[in-house]
């Protein structure tokens, strides 16, 4: 289902040579019209509560210690303890677990007045944590907070015969839920209760990336990321003109390599920014529509907006190459990073023109097998590939498509030589698990050395017990799951399955992460300015003198809140609906034509509301950047202009 949402901004009318003094004497009141509601972000909440926390956490001792659990209030099995020494000491943290295996333990830096963040409480029951200072220990019993709803448990299919101590296994949602960490027991050690998406990258510095809680565009386009700890503080919001989905890469400099768009235009998931890690500008973009034939290579799940669907990004330091991941051509490409140009396609050159044929590699060796709708593409070293090959249909005709039933996903490990423009297959795992194992779409695989790797068959959905072919946000399911697999070699040493589907799974010592609770956090980047027309690409002026006053039933439909970077449009539409927001002042006109897509988001539909195969709520947004002063709210819905009674302030 397709929608076509209109955003437009008046903004004044600028005089020229045509029009008529009616238009150029426009005036607008403000009399009986209320202020656009101001919405907080988490951002701007956390620094207000950053110096409530600092004023609270303090006078603590040893034997008696100030005790904040989830201060922030997003990570509810989080704790912060504060108290002081009369010396300064080094404090090593014990969060007892369940299991001796279990148990997570941090150590902290000599000082006199300690503020130690921990995470791992149990949820609503007594968690044992130990202070050690010198020969002094001080036991607390702490107990977490509840669960959010949609938490999901795990279930331990195989159990962990080696576990590593501090080790948690942490998801992102795919279906529902939220981002979670899992120790060896299954059990759930922390939580979010906000709903952040796409990779949880753990950074040098110890602080872990997510998306940020505030949608862009539908159906999952975020208007950026986070840098934050694990007690739910962020550290630095960073905004991006074309937002953020699905993959984040850090680069050498420190810089931050995303997955992007550009909603300027008619396609999606198919732009890549370097986003500067000190100030948030954008300082390098990749086109791939510059790069790569859009209507070439096409997979069966291939359409025109969503021609390439990039789900990984990789630079690899030894090449000097961007490698970007299309889950609609079945092709990973390696892009030269200065120059941009395409260095080689790896997968099957079925569906390509002669004059691509120079790009693809030369399979060598036995049993080796292309991938296809591939996820997570991550060099190992500058010969080595990885990827999540999740096998849909693994054809791109329909006469030669693979059923669910006999197909499997997989992780494969190929060695590449660009020179020779050669591949061979070295490694794969999941094959043998058949269609049990087989998630159509998202899914991941990690490297943790010595011969182990983290598998994550994370979008498994069945229906009537069979299993379906499709991603379970696109199609109808009765039983979903995910399995996190640990196998060393091919032997596996550890399994939990989740009833749910997850995006990507992540393996993190928590003793290596960086809590930083009592820092104010920064806001970076921006969100550009947000294309416009003018009243001239209209068929006629806009007559607000001639504008009904909005009706109850349709303000129940539309919400217009303001946040500090921008206008957020809320819009529960029939699919037939047309709908402009109009801001007028009356120096100028602005226009902002927007149009949604408004079908489930394939890779995470936590952000969809269903309300009938009719019905969508929408959410849009409109830059406040260069949209200073003072704006009357209108709107034209299915062509008839209402006034909104609304003021937004910038």
């Amino acid at each position: 289902m397709r929608k076509r949402l209109l955003i437009i901004l008046a903004c004044g009318l600028l005089a020229s040579a045509g029009c008529t003094s009616a238009v150029e004497q426009r005036t607008f009141s403000e009399d009986g019209k209320t202020a656009v509601a101001y919405q907080e972000t988490l951002l701007e909440t956390q620094n207000k509560q950053t110096e409530q926390i600092a004023a609270q956490a303090t006078g603590g001792t040893l034997d008696n210690p100030v005790v904040i659990v989830n201060p922030y209030g997003l990570s509810p099995l989080s704790a912060l303890i504060q108290f002081d020494t009369e010396t300064a000491e080094p404090v090593t943290v014990i969060v007892k677990g369940k299991q001796p295996q279990t148990d997570l333990t941090w150590t902290y830096e000599p000082s006199t007045s300690h503020c130690l963040p921990i995470i791992g409480l149990y949820p609503e029951q007594k968690t044992t944590v130990q202070l050690i200072v010198d020969d002094m220990v001080k036991e607390l019993e702490i107990e977490g907070q509840a669960l959010p709803e949609n938490a999901f448990m795990a279930e331990v299919t195989i159990e962990h015969q080696n576990p590593q101590p501090n080790q948690l296994i942490f998801t992102t949602p795919s279906s529902t839920g939220y981002a979670t960490g899992y120790d060896s027991q299954g059990e759930i050690r922390w939580i979010l209760n906000v709903m952040m998406l796409w990779d949880l990258n753990l950074l040098e510095d110890g602080r872990i990336t997510l998306s940020t809680n505030r949608l862009l565009d539908s159906p999952y386009y975020t208007t950026g990321f986070l840098t934050m700890d694990l007690l739910g503080h962020i550290n630095a919001e960073y905004s991006v003109p074309g937002g953020y989905h699905h993959d984040l890469d850090q680069l050498p400099n420190g810089n931050f390599l995303i997955a992007s768009d550009d909603f300027s235009g008619s396609t999606v998931e198919d732009v890549i920014v370097e986003v500067d890690r000190q100030t948030g500008a954008v300082v390098k973009s990749f086109d791939l529509k510059t790069i790569l034939p859009q209507d070439q290579g096409k997979s069966l799940n291939w359409t025109a907006k969503d021609w390439f669907h990039n789900n990984s990004v990789d630079y690899n330091p030894a090449q000097n190459t961007l490698t970007v991941s299309g889950r609609h051509q079945d092709a990973v490409a390696v892009i030269d990073y200065d120059t941009q140009e395409l260095i080689a396609i790896i997968g099957s050159p079925d569906g390509w023109p002669e004059e691509m044929k120079k790009y693809f590699l030369t399979p060598e060796g036995e049993n080796f097998e292309w991938q296809w709708a591939q996820h997570a593409a991550t060099w190992l070293d500058d010969r080595h590939i990885m990827m999540f090959d999740n096998g849909m249909y693994r054809s791109k005709t329909e006469e030669n498509a693979v059923a669910a039933e006999d197909n499997y996903s997989r992780l494969v490990v190929y060695e590449v030589d660009l020179e020779a423009r050669t591949i061979r297959q070295v490694k794969e795992y999941g094959k043998e698990r058949g269609y049990t194992y087989y998630s159509p779409y998202i899914s991941d695989v990690d490297f943790l050395g010595n011969d182990q790797w983290l598998v994550t068959s994370g979008g498994i959905s069945w229906l009537d017990g069979k299993i379906n072919n499709m991603p379970g946000s696109l199609t109808t399911y009765d039983r979903m799951e995910a399995y996190v697999t640990l196998i060393e070699g091919n032997q596996e040493q550890f399994e939990i399955k989740i009833p749910a589907n997850i995006y990507r799974a992540e393996m993190i010592d928590v003793s290596k992460t960086t809590m930083t609770p009592l820092e104010s956090g920064r806001l970076l980047g921006s969100l550009g300015v947000t294309a416009y027309q003018t009243e001239d690409d209209l068929e006629s002026k806009l007559k607000f003198s001639e504008a009904q006053p909005i009706e109850e039933e349709l303000a129940a439909k539309l919400t217009l809140t303001q946040e500090q970077d921008r206008l957020m449009v809320t819009a529960t539409l029939n699919k037939h609906d047309n709908l402009d927001l109009i801001l007028a002042k009356e120096e100028e006109v602005r226009i902002y034509p927007v149009q949604t897509d408004t079908q489930p988001g394939m890779c995470v539909a936590v952000f969809n509301q269903p309300k009938s195969p009719d019905v969508a709520t929408l959410i849009q947004t409109v830059s406040a950047e260069g949209l200073d002063g003072t704006w009357h709210v209108y709107y034209q819905f299915n062509k008839q202009l209402i006034d909104a009674r609304q003021i937004y302030r910038n």
